[in-house]
């Protein structure tokens, strides 16, 4: 068996149906809560932690140049007409072709496109870097692949709050 940290590779897929091909890096999948210290009159043994809104990075994803690259391209120029914010499904694949997990984020709207450096003296791989702002992650695909595997009795992940 193949160690799944050394060839990972990444599936994305734009509002369930389109392909924007495989993906070597992802960076910036992110959710944290912004926590505010509150202290109340009278109590000197603790500060209460009063949760707030829910804060996002931006999401870099990084691969080499490949035939779905003009796909990227014609969302971005969709995005230049009209913002439409989309679903993004993130999948992370083995060597083998086998999903290991999946993210699902909600509100995507793509913000900037590096593309490969052009130069013909260079042995580097031409790559491309899409990057994206979203408003969150769904847990809704998580939850519902554990339903399904408590409605077979094959449970393969665990979900926590």
């Amino acid at each position: 068996m193949s160690d799944p940290a050394l060839s990972i590779s990444y599936h994305v897929v734009l509002d369930g149906i389109i392909p924007l091909g495989t993906w070597t890096k992802v960076e910036g999948l992110t959710t944290e809560y912004e926590v505010e210290a509150y202290r109340e009159g009278g109590v000197n043994t603790y500060v209460h932690q009063l949760i707030g809104p829910v804060k996002t990075d931006r999401l870099r994803l990084t691969r080499p140049v490949d035939s779905t690259s003009p796909v990227i391209m014609a969302w971005l120029g969709a995005n230049m007409l009209k913002v439409i914010p989309s679903t993004l499904g993130i999948t992370a694949m083995t060597a083998e072709g086998k999903a290991i997990t999946s993210w699902d984020l909600m509100g995507v709207v793509p913000v900037k496109w590096t593309g490969p450096s052009l130069d013909i003296m260079s042995n580097a791989v031409a790559t491309e870097t899409l990057e994206l702002i979203y408003e969150e992650i769904s847990l809704i695909g998580g939850l519902a692949s554990a339903a399904a595997g408590l409605m077979t009795g094959s449970i393969t992940a665990s979900v926590a709050f």
